[in-house]
């Protein structure tokens, strides 16, 4: 009986892991692009960014993460905006991503450039196209 169940089991892991290869294989490759943020109109004078009203702007973010669309984001020091790395199929996509973000439907943060990405060296997987071949 406890046999049959973890066979049971490891079957449904092997079919649910080949699911998402082929659902992984259908889907066209992401690309990488940069979203640069900077002050909206709605932006409060004389406040940095940890006393804007960005909230939902963080949550949003956080839910892009979980969604697996975001792959870095932060504020620039000076409070002049920030940064976001996006994977996405195309520029089309990552605008729609972008321009549904609460920080920018309420004005607070707006988009100012949006830009493919090729992350050509990366020190948390050691990725370098100088890295030596082994």
């Amino acid at each position: 009986m406890l046999f049959s169940r973890i066979v049971r089991a490891g079957a449904i892991v092997a079919a649910l892991a080949v699911a998402g290869w082929l659902l992984a294989q259908s889907q066209p490759p992401s690309k990488q692009y940069v979203v640069l943020l900077k002050r909206g109109p709605k932006w409060v004078a004389g406040k940095p960014a940890g006393e804007q009203a960005l909230g939902n702007h963080g949550r949003y973010l956080q839910e892009q993460m979980t969604k697996g669309a975001l792959q870095l984001a932060g504020p620039f020091l000076d409070d002049s905006g920030g940064l976001i790395l996006y994977n996405a199929r195309d520029e089309a996509e990552v605008r729609a991503i972008a321009e549904h973000d609460p920080g920018v439907v309420d004005g607070i943060v707006a988009v100012e450039s949006i830009r493919p990405f090729l992350l050509a060296f990366d020190a948390a997987s050691g990725k370098s196209p100088f890295r030596a071949a082994k």
